[in-house]
């Protein structure tokens, strides 16, 4: 699957026949076989719901995917999670499966989404961009960090594997590239974010070798070892 920005345009839990909604700011970047996905509450900017790990196309007609995920903040990661994809008329996506509902005491519910993939921000390269997802090499108290960017936009969140995140225990954050003024601009920063890193503290606008990145490379980003888990250049 070619690297993408999707944003979320609805929610809907089932058997309701409510007008769908969208309580949340959703980024997902899915960048070869990996995710990273920022849930933002727009009433609060706080997290919704973070999550980051592996991506598994089960079905292409019809489309299904399976996220196993490392990091959750809702500490369900024993299960993954399953979703079926129709394409609607204006080129959205519908996605329908279950998952857990805050609504119902995190009973696990049947929903329908609408998502919607994003053209690629233009990035501090010249010429075409590049979209990579990193993750954390270190294990130390179960403790993880997933790195991603597409372009102009970076994504970035800490916090501890296989179980429910508690605050000072967790940070996220998502930075967009200005291109007029070249350089990164926070979106939302949120939590413990001491390790995680901002190219914002790059003059380059670029992690240090980042360019010559390959999949399953061992690579240092501002002191901390990472593993490059997908890396694409954009079309």
């Amino acid at each position: 699957m070619a690297a993408k920005v999707s944003t979320r345009i609805s929610l809907r839990w089932l058997p309701s026949t409510a007008d769908p909604t969208e309580p949340t700011d959703t980024i997902v970047f899915g960048v070869g076989a990996y995710f990273v996905d920022l849930r933002i509450l727009k009433s609060d900017t706080s997290i919704d719901w973070a999550l980051a790990g592996e991506r598994v196309v089960v079905s292409t007609d019809p489309l299904k995917i399976r996220w196993i995920k490392t990091l959750d903040s809702l500490g369900l990661t024993e299960e993954p999670d399953e979703g079926d994809f129709t394409t609607l008329p204006n080129g959205d996506s519908l996605e329908t499966g279950s998952m857990p509902c805050p609504e119902k005491g995190m009973a696990v519910t049947a929903y329908e989404e609408v998502w919607r993939v994003l053209a690629p921000k233009p990035g501090p390269e010249v010429g075409k961009g590049s979209a990579w997802i990193l993750e954390s090499a270190d294990t130390e108290g179960n403790t993880k960090t997933f790195l991603g960017r597409i372009g102009g936009s970076y994504m970035a969140m800490r916090g501890k594997t296989g179980e429910r995140w508690k605050d000072g225990e967790f940070g996220a954050r998502s930075e967009e590239w200005d291109v007029k003024e070249r350089r990164w601009r926070d979106k939302y920063v949120i939590g413990y974010i001491a390790a995680i890193p901002s190219p914002a503290e790059l003059g380059t606008g670029l992690f240090d070798g980042e360019d010559g990145w390959k999949e399953g490379d061992k690579v240092e980003v501002l002191g901390q070892e990472y593993i490059v888990r997908a890396f694409e250049t954009l079309e």
